[in-house]
């Protein structure tokens, strides 16, 4: 659930907020109150009350952050939904053809219900569940494929590659629903039989990881993956890719900086009400690295840009503020904060409130706030030398690319893909610019 950026949902029952104004007979909730009920009784025309209080609601949380709101009544019945039901699906990432409008399989999850079921990238669906694609939008196309686990979906696929008297074979697939495990850590290219090669393409000794999330079992994987690879060859570099990653769960951001501390702060949580003596903001909680690191003394160097946020924030400054790697790309996003849910009375909505930020191991903050500006200390900036935004021309030519070698090949697994100009180096500027620190 890429909206699990540092979310703890609390569930607490506050009394209503109009009441509460109009007992504070002191403060600001006073004014409040004798404001609505003026507009209420002396306005000419008749005012629906309701869209007062949504039109202040949106005044109020806009002088706040950008993750704070107010979630109306029926937002959040379909939150808590959401929050709570267990959803299956078919394991398959789709996107539509912009010259034809199918919906296209851009790869199926290696290993679930639509990779067994031989759904391949390229793999056209023509219709779900009887009801033709044709028309209709991307996410009315994903919504069907969710649904309860063990629950049967049925697809009709025109085969990529496949034909029978010239025509593209069309095939009726019948899957069942599955928990899906997405792969949050991924490699360079996929070889013929699924799985992943980690090395580099034309860079000898670079090992590279993309982490789309962070997942329970994103730091295991990691530390299983380095300590095999380093069994049979020393890297000479580490490439760790958080382009795009938008946070997941703290606890395995932590276990992947861990990998490669011995010791030192990692993170720590902060409130700014709360300072010590010196004014200074007391520390919540704090995360620290134990003994035991792995390729020490292997330069590693994190690639970030404008939506690395939250989690993939503080993995790249915890090691950014250590000297562990070089930090390349776009400044990110910066959303490192604690929001906490409560509900108001009767079911009348929910607040969801920045409660705790928080902060990277030099004690600068790493949450943006509406108010703050390009100078101010924010988000994860590139390192000296390794700040780089791409084109929009160069980012669609990279998406492109990068898609066409997340597919799976026929080749064999020890032939160059591409021609040269085509290697990782040259077709991912931002790619090719973190490159440079583990040249000679």
């Amino acid at each position: 659930m890429h909206r699990r950026n540092l979310l703890i949902v609390a569930i607490v029952v506050p009394g209503c907020l109009l009441a509460c104004a109009a007992q504070d007979r002191t403060g600001q909730g006073k004014r409040f109150a004798e404001v609505i009920q003026r507009i209420d009784k002396g306005y000419f025309r008749t005012v629906d009350s309701e869209q007062l209080f949504q039109a202040a609601m949106e005044g109020v949380f806009r002088k706040l952050d950008d993750r704070s709101e107010f979630i109306e009544p029926s937002k959040f019945k379909n939150y808590e939904r959401d929050f709570k039901k267990e959803f299956a699906g078919i394991g398959v990432e789709l996107d539509t053809e912009p010259s034809s409008g199918d919906i296209i399989v851009v790869a199926p999850v290696y290993g679930g219900p639509a990779w067994r079921a031989g759904i391949r990238s390229g793999d056209r669906i023509i219709s779900v569940e009887n009801i033709k694609t044709s028309g209709r939008t991307l996410s009315e196309v994903v919504s069907q494929f969710r649904g309860v686990v063990g629950s049967k979906v049925d697809l009709c696929i025109k085969k990529q590659g496949v034909s029978q008297n010239g025509l593209s074979a069309v095939q009726d697939v019948t899957i069942s629903r599955q928990n899906i495990t997405i792969e949050s850590v991924r490699g360079d290219r996929r070889l013929p039989g699924g799985k992943w090669n980690w090395w580099l393409e034309g860079e000898p000794n670079i090992v590279y990881l993309r982490i789309s999330h962070f997942g329970n079992r994103t730091g295991l994987e990691i530390a299983q993956l380095i300590e095999k690879l380093v069994f049979n060859q020393v890297p000479k570099g580490l490439v760790i890719d958080l382009r795009g990653n938008s946070g997941g769960m703290l606890q395995a951001g932590i276990a992947v900086c861990d990998l490669f501390l011995e010791d030192g702060l990692i993170a720590a949580v902060a409130n700014d009400r709360l300072k010590d003596r010196s004014n200074r903001k007391q520390l919540q909680q704090e995360w620290a690295a134990t003994p035991g690191q792995v390729l020490e003394g292997t330069p590693i160097a994190i690639l970030v840009d404008e939506f690395t946020a939250s989690v993939a924030e503080i993995v790249a400054a915890c090691l950014q503020d250590h000297k562990r790697a070089t930090i390349v790309g776009s400044r990110s996003f910066g959303n490192a904060s604690v929001q906490t849910i409560t509900t108001l009375s009767n079911g009348s909505g929910a607040i969801r409130l920045t409660t705790n930020e928080y902060q990277r191991p030099s004690g600068t903050s790493l949450n943006r706030l509406s108010t703050s500006r390009d100078s101010d200390a924010w988000g994860v900036r590139p390192d000296s030398n390794f700040a780089f935004s791409p084109t929009r021309k160069q980012l669609e030519d990279w998406i492109t690319w990068r898609q066409d070698r997340d597919r799976v090949r026929s080749t064999q697994a020890d032939v160059a893909l591409d021609p040269g100009e085509l290697l990782p180096r040259n077709a991912d500027p931002v790619l090719g610019r973190a490159l440079t620190l583990f040249d000679p």
